[in-house]
């Protein structure tokens, strides 16, 4: 194990959605990174942009990173890993940022036994296993920030997403009452929900590839767009990055006032 003198960040899914807009977030703000990249997880992520055209980018920010790429995150030997990865590289982990789950919506009746027990793996197995991997090393160092990324649909009950915004609810409540009862001990835990984000996923789930079925999609807004990673990367680096250390146990929605 290495001693490190930069605090260090961990990002799942690094490789799609919001990881490569946040890693230049946090990399820009003096942090060292762990990349996870999406590789058979079963993740509502695929690969959007590698490493190889990431970490030259990164280390020209002045930050040192890890990747690893051979883990499933469904499971804690997978979280374990991730994190002892973080550990034995830099010898600390000040930050994780978790993003988890699948989307899957339509007709409740609809739904079957399969992609049941896949919602159930991805939106809430990974969840617990995140936390109970990350939390112990935060804990013993006093200190620490955690994002989980779940969905607005967890907050606002919504035809065609029973399975999927009821898993995202039960996250959402795992996390909040994780941030709660480690207060005290200097960590941080907070969940960002995510909605009408114009990312792959997303698209192609909502069918949004058709520019009127696109427009349709952003009138649902009361902001009339879809929101960028950019913008979702600034939001989850200040609950990051330690310059806000007086919030924890929250949901916040992110979905360009929808799920007000």
């Amino acid at each position: 194990m290495t001693s490190n003198s930069r605090p260090v960040a961990l990002i799942t899914m690094a490789t799609g959605y919001v990881g490569p807009a946040l890693a230049r977030s946090l990399a820009g703000r003096g942090y060292d990174l762990v990349l996870q990249g999406a590789a058979g997880d079963g993740s509502m992520v695929g690969v959007e942009r590698s490493f190889d055209e990431q970490v030259p980018e990164l280390e020209a920010l002045g930050a040192s990173i890890e990747t690893v790429t051979d883990v499933d995150l469904s499971t804690a030997e997978g979280n374990q890993a991730l994190v002892r990865a973080a550990l034995d590289r830099f010898g600390r982990l000040d930050s994780a940022c978790f993003v988890t789950g699948v989307i899957i919506v339509g007709k409740f009746l609809d739904m079957t036994g399969e992609q049941w027990e896949r919602v159930k793996r991805t939106n809430l197995d990974m969840v617990f296993h995140a936390l109970q991997a990350a939390l112990p090393p935060m804990v013993d160092a006093g200190s620490g920030q955690i994002v989980v990324f779940t969905s607005a649909t967890g907050g606002r009950p919504d035809p065609m997403t029973s399975i999927y915004g009821g898993t995202r609810a039960g996250a959402n409540g795992i996390v909040r009452a994780v941030g709660l009862e480690h207060a005290r001990d200097g960590v941080q835990v907070n969940a960002v929900g995510t909605n009408f984000m114009d990312f792959p996923g997303f698209i192609k789930a909502a069918g949004a590839d058709d520019p009127e079925r696109r427009a349709k999609i952003e009138a649902q807004t009361p902001m009339r767009r879809l929101g960028t990673m950019d913008e979702l990367a600034s939001v989850t680096s200040v609950l990051l990055d330690g310059s806000n250390r007086f919030q924890t146990g929250q949901f916040f929605d992110f979905s360009g006032g929808w799920g007000a």
